[in-house]
């Protein structure tokens, strides 16, 4: 496993000061199943101010959710960042839920010369980031919705990746995040657009933890999702703030100018999608989750959310910042 050299960079060297002050508290390794791009920011904000209270955090890049899920059940990490409900449900595994980091916000966008509605794509390709990922679970859903049937789902990881995929004709319809659902669409209007979507409060991502490490760990856990709820909440009052702590902490150092001039922007269309949920999430998220999955044939519950959460560590934490 190959340590994250950006968070190396960020959390190591700007907050060595301030963790050598700080009463050490533990440490928490943490998986996640992608880069980290300015998008992220209330998530590394958290990870930083964290430290300053004496959690060592540590992150380690992996290649994909399955991969992350299985270094956090065989002990390798402690927690991880991604989907883990199928893995879960299939491997009986020690492994629950703790907190969402947001909610799911693609925008299904088309070649509209090729495909100018869901209709048109019956029987045709559709690209979505991975196996198991949530727009995989979205294109399920719309298939089902709109009555149709795509011929293939091909795997192409990253919007980033998508858009240029989109731009060459490589790929006619795909899924893509906010910013590059944006910047693909502007690049072309004519020729690109996007289709309506349908409406949901299923997770893009959760943070889990083991539970043997979570038993152990409390204290250090609470922290962590202490910051993560204080990151949404200040993002949400103030979508510029994420990029004044950027600043402030010295967090993605090696943005290009123009990458730096979107963040504020970003965190805008961010909030008004509602992607951030100030509360953490919980049994509201839980519940959309398996609704969300169950949808798709993904996932068969027996309706209990703590097969698949421990929402103490969410009350525990939300209590204690109520009475500060």
């Amino acid at each position: 496993m190959k340590l994250l050299n950006i968070v190396g960079i960020a959390l190591g060297i700007a907050f060595t000061a301030g963790a050598a002050s700080a009463q050490s508290v533990g440490k928490i390794r943490i998986a996640e199943a992608d880069s980290f791009s300015a998008e992220d920011l209330p998530q590394l904000i958290a990870y930083a101010r964290a430290k300053q209270r004496g959690v060592d955090i540590q992150v380690t890049a992996l290649k994909s959710d399955d991969i992350a899920f299985q270094a956090v059940l065989n002990g390798q990490v402690d927690m991880g960042v991604g989907d883990s409900y199928e893995a879960i449900a299939n491997l009986k595994a020690p492994i629950r839920n703790i907190y969402q980091v947001r909610k799911l916000a693609y925008v299904p966008v088309v070649d509209k010369t090729v495909y100018p509605d869901w209709k048109s794509l019956n029987g045709q390709t559709f690209a979505v980031h991975s196996r198991g990922s949530g727009t995989e679970t979205m294109a399920q859903i719309m298939e089902k919705k709109a009555g149709i049937k795509f011929g293939k789902i091909s795997y192409v990881p990253g919007s980033e990746v998508r858009v240029v995929a989109m731009q060459r004709g490589n790929i006619k319809a795909t899924y893509l995040d906010l910013t590059s659902s944006k910047v693909l669409i502007d690049s072309d209007p004519k020729r690109f657009g996007a289709l309506p979507v349908q409406d949901q409060d299923a997770s893009d991502s959760t943070f889990y933890v083991n539970t043997e490490f979570l038993q152990k760990n409390q204290r250090a856990v609470q922290i962590l999702v202490e910051e993560l709820l204080k990151a949404a909440k200040a993002t949400v009052a103030d979508p510029a703030w994420p990029a004044a702590q950027r600043k402030e902490l010295g967090l993605l150092p090696d943005l290009s100018a123009k990458e730096v001039a979107e963040i504020t922007p970003y965190f805008q269309r961010a909030v008004a999608a509602n992607i951030f949920p100030v509360d953490g999430g919980g049994r509201t998220a839980a519940q959309a989750d398996i609704d969300f999955l169950g949808q798709a044939g993904k996932l068969k519950s027996d309706g209990n959310l703590e097969t698949f959460w421990d929402f103490k560590p969410l009350e525990v934490a939300q209590q204690a910042l109520a009475t500060r």
